[in-house]
Formats: C-alpha cells, sequence, structure tokens
C-alpha cells in the first residue's frame, strides 16, 4: 500500500509551448508508473500561488505521485531508470525549473481520487521549535482547519528534499494537503470565520512559521502503475 508521496513541481521552458509540455509530462508520468518500482499511482495538478513566495510557490505544475513505505528505494528505483534510459529526460529539460520532495506520512494513505481541488501548505517552524513539536502542533492545527467550510479531509507529511532548485532550494520541513471545495476567497473566508469563532486557535509564534501555499486543481485523472 503507498504510504508517502513524492511531490514533483516544475515549470517549463520559456521556449516550449504548455500543450507540448503538459503531453510530454503525461507520457513521462505513464513512463514511471509501468517501469519504476514502488511508484504505485499519480495525478497531475495545475498551480496558483496563494500565500507566500518562496518554494514551491513559483512553479506552473505538481506531479503528486503515491508511493510505497520504502520511499528510498523508490527513488534508487526512479534514479536507475532514468540513468537506464527506461525513464526518457528531453534535451529540453535543463532549460525548464524543478523541484521534488518526498513527503514521508504523518497521517493516512492519501486518497488520490479525491484531489480534484487541493490546497496544499508548505512550512518551516521558528527555529525555536523542534520538528517533532512542531509536527504534533500541525496534527491539532490540521483537525482545526478541517471544521473549516470547504475543507475536507487532510494528510500531512515530512518533507525531504530530492531536487534541489538552485534558484530557490526551498526549507520546508512539513507539507499537509487538504481536500477542499469552493474558490479561494470562500476558503479563505472560512479559516477566519473559524478562527474567530475559536475553532482554530494560534499559538504565540505563529506569525514566525514560513507558509508558502499553493491552489492546485487537477488536470489528469488517477493514473495506476502496472
Amino acid at each position: 500500500m503507498a504510504e508517502n508521496v513524492y511531490l514533483a513541481f516544475s515549470k517549463r521552458p520559456d521556449t516550449l509551448a504548455p500543450e507540448e509540455f503538459d503531453r510530454w509530462y503525461e507520457a513521462h508520468v505513464e513512463e514511471i508508473l509501468a517501469g519504476v518500482d514502488g511508484f504505485e499511482a499519480a495525478r497531475r495538478f495545475e498551480l496558483h500561488a496563494a500565500v507566500g513566495t518562496t518554494s514551491p510557490t513559483m512553479y506552473e505544475r505538481l506531479a503528486l505521485y503515491a508511493i510505497g513505505a520504502d520511499a528510498e528505494a523508490a527513488l534508487a528505483n526512479l534514479k536507475g531508470a532514468i540513468d537506464a534510459g527506461t525513464v526518457g529526460i528531453p534535451d529540453w529539460f535543463e532549460g525548464g525549473r524543478w523541484a521534488s520532495f518526498v513527503g514521508h506520512a504523518l497521517e493516512g494513505p492519501i486518497a488520490l481520487e479525491r484531489l480534484d481541488h487541493t490546497y496544499v501548505v508548505f512550512s518551516k517552524p521558528p527555529a525555536q521549535i523542534g520538528a517533532e513539536d512542531y509536527f504534533e502542533w500541525y496534527a491539532t492545527h490540521m483537525r482545526e482547519n478541517l471544521t473549516a467550510d470547504g475543507f475536507d479531509a487532510a494528510w500531512r507529511y515530512r518533507l525531504e528534499p530530492d531536487l534541489v532548485d538552485p534558484l530557490d532550494p526551498g526549507e520546508s520541513i512539513h507539507a499537509a494537503l487538504y481536500e477542499v471545495h469552493g474558490e479561494m476567497p470562500a476558503l479563505r473566508a472560512a479559516l477566519r470565520e473559524a478562527a474567530d469563532a475559536g475553532r482554530v486557535g494560534f499559538p504565540e509564534w505563529f506569525g514566525q512559521i514560513q507558509f508558502a501555499s499553493l491552489d492546485c486543481y487537477a488536470i489528469s485523472p488517477v493514473a495506476a502503475g502496472a
């Protein structure tokens, strides 16, 4: 069973048409799912920055893969497939921007089929808050956010960088993926209403958290591995 996720962010080269990029990426996902052990399913998303200006708010697309419990083995298999040429990399690849992360599950396995619309939140706690304390706090924070209208389900992950974008390495250590419905202004208003009603609380260090969040719409159905 897939427990973890692999998040691959991309921004196409300016010289490549969006339609051509998306056609290539759909075939790329199929190659990975057909030939790389550990990659079990995937779905692609169009991205819109919602909060923050740091990684990953500058990308245009997200390929979200469900991967098995042994994330290290899945990544090794992917790198082996690329080296062997069974997963191809086009000549224009270096002209794009790319960043990828392994998400180690802190909640149950994700349901990609539910994520027609997802709100992705990357975050880094303030220096004085340890990672485990932050993860514990966010578990409560996530449940509180789910009391807001439009927030239907959520999954949390400890982030480990894989492919680092040198233009913006990113420092987030935690990701939350929310299944949502409704447009972003209404979702933001619902969160404010939940906070005003006392259903969402904030520690004194909340303003020191580095957030980067994305409003994401699925542009493909869920693709399953072989």
